[in-house]
């Protein structure tokens, strides 16, 4: 850390953009090719064990297009659902960076898919309303962040740890020199 006095620590809560901003989409389309990946492996594994080879191309491309489903599925919840927009609270201080979602209508989903996953015994939907509720707030402390990246055009700092981000900063016009300032005094190795 440097010797100069740290700034104030900052909260701030912003509306980040799901389509416009490649950080949510990256990730977004990482969880569906992970998806993807896990699930056509799986199947293929099942087809090989039977000896049934002529099985794989067709059900993989049955899987394709299911998650093509998925996907356009998700963009249109993004869109029609959250208007395209979420609201999250970030705070910055000598320890780290807290960040949570802030919507109401993310928190409503959540718990609903949690509901009538259970409900219906579709423990997926569940699972994955559970998962969202987990995700909507983190804690990355800066002794965990190897590289801060800056992309002033878009008000967004990408704490980086390793290799993959471990959370991005979405800042507006008005704090983003600020919290860049907070975020190369903790990491000024980068």
């Amino acid at each position: 850390m440097s010797s100069n006095p740290l700034p104030e620590p900052m909260t701030w809560t912003v509306d980040v953009s799901l389509l416009g901003s490649p950080v949510v989409l990256r990730q977004t389309a990482g969880v569906f090719l992970v998806t993807f990946a896990v699930v056509s492996l799986f199947a293929c594994g099942l087809f090989a064990v039977e000896g049934d080879w002529a099985g794989i191309l067709p059900t993989l491309g049955v899987l394709a297009l299911v998650h093509v489903g998925l996907v356009l599925g998700a963009l249109a919840v993004m869109v029609l659902y959250f208007g395209n927009r979420i609201a999250m609270e970030f705070t910055v201080d000598e320890r780290g960076v807290f960040s949570q979602v802030r919507d109401r209508k993310a928190h409503k989903a959540s718990q609903l898919a949690v509901v009538l996953g259970l409900a219906t015994g579709r423990f997926t939907v569940a699972g994955a309303g559970m998962l969202a509720r987990s995700g909507a707030s983190s804690f990355v402390p800066w002794k965990a962040v190897q590289r801060v990246r800056c992309d002033e055009a878009r008000h967004t700092i990408h704490l980086d740890g390793g290799w993959r981000t471990r959370a991005a900063l979405f800042c507006t016009p008005q704090n983003y020199h600020l919290a860049r300032t907070w975020a190369l005094r903790m990491c000024p190795s980068t």
